[in-house]
């Protein structure tokens, strides 16, 4: 008899969430997107080519989304006075953007400016950061030690692996924050591991270099996916990127051991803009949300670009080759 007393239960539940349902169901207007220029462009002192990329903002309910602005064209101006133009179909790349080729920037202050018909033109503003070396007045310094090697040799081939410690100073300066970027530069790659179609083909040299951090979760170290390495933020005024902890674990292949032991494992210390720092981050914290709660507040990206959209960042980098015996 108790079960009875369901039914009547179950009927009023149905016609309350018809009605609820009826009640908190709207249509909601979103306004019209006004298309503005998105900009993204890094830039170091020197290089023989960066490229710089252009793209209309669209809407939420644009069904044919950003597109790349081929018009676009850029001016770079140094606080000095000195600018650099460049960019519209002349300097257009297929799959790539804007190409500026033979680049030489210095020190200070600089604006980027980029202008598209149809558009308003876009600013954005950023300080070079000191140029980072192994020597002079903004220095790293490391050290290293094999922990571990293992060599296997037959007629066709040679394997090698390695496992280094890795320790790694950066500058610190006592009047500003710092950030850093640190990658190895051949990093693992499956095509490496896929087999040759002709069996008699000559045995190529190969090979990676994997650089994790020692402590696992160290607040100093953020590992950022979009720039295959590790950004580090100094916190003034305490000295927290003095030795910092790294592992290297190195495999390499050929069919000489004297030549792949001799190949340098070759890493990348930048010194970048907070903004280009700040952009990476949240671009990050995007694309890996999926692991946070479903009520949480999303997340927009970092922009210093005028209309909201892109980043202009500068940075300086320094190559670091280890060799062993």
């Amino acid at each position: 008899m108790k079960h009875l007393n369901l039914l009547p239960a179950l009927i009023l539940c149905a016609t309350g969430c018809g009605k609820f349902g009826d009640g908190v169901v709207r249509e909601i207007d979103f306004p019209e997107h006004d298309p503005k220029i998105a900009v993204t462009f890094m830039a170091r002192p020197l290089a023989d080519s960066l490229v710089a990329r252009a793209h209309s903002s669209a809407g939420i309910l644009d069904s044919i989304g950003s597109k790349r602005i081929k018009e676009a064209v850029y001016t770079l101006e140094h606080a000095t006075g000195n600018s650099i133009t460049w960019g519209g179909e002349a300097d257009w790349v297929e799959g790539l953007g804007h190409v500026l080729t033979d680049v030489e920037l210095e020190d200070g202050n600089w604006t980027l400016t980029v202008e598209a018909p149809e558009f308003e033109a876009v600013t954005a503003e950023q300080v070079m950061p000191p140029q980072i070396d192994s020597v002079g007045i903004y220095a790293y310094s490391y050290a290293t030690a094999i922990e571990d090697e293992f060599v296997e040799e037959n007629e066709e081939n040679t394997y090698l692996s390695r496992t280094i410690d890795f320790s790694l100073t950066l500058p610190n300066r006592p009047d500003a924050a710092d950030y850093f970027l640190v990658r190895a530069q051949k990093i693992f790659n499956w095509e490496d591991f896929e087999e040759d179609e002709d069996e008699d083909e000559e045995v190529k040299f190969g090979g990676y270099v994997v650089l994790n951090p020692r402590v696992e979760d160290d607040p100093r170290i953020v590992w950022n996916q979009l720039c295959r390495g590790y950004l580090i933020q100094d916190i003034n005024p305490v000295e927290a990127l003095n030795g910092l902890p790294f592992q290297l674990f190195q495999e390499a292949w050929g069919p000489e051991l004297e030549a792949i032991s001799a190949e340098p494992i070759v890493i990348e210390v930048c010194a970048i803009s907070a903004e280009m720092a700040r952009y990476y981050d949240r671009l990050d914290l995007i694309q890996n949300t999926g692991n946070g709660p479903l009520s949480a507040e999303p997340l927009l990206a970092y922009s210093n670009i005028s209309s909201g959209y892109g980043c202009f960042g500068l940075y300086t980098s320094s190559i670091l080759p280890l060799t062993f015996e």
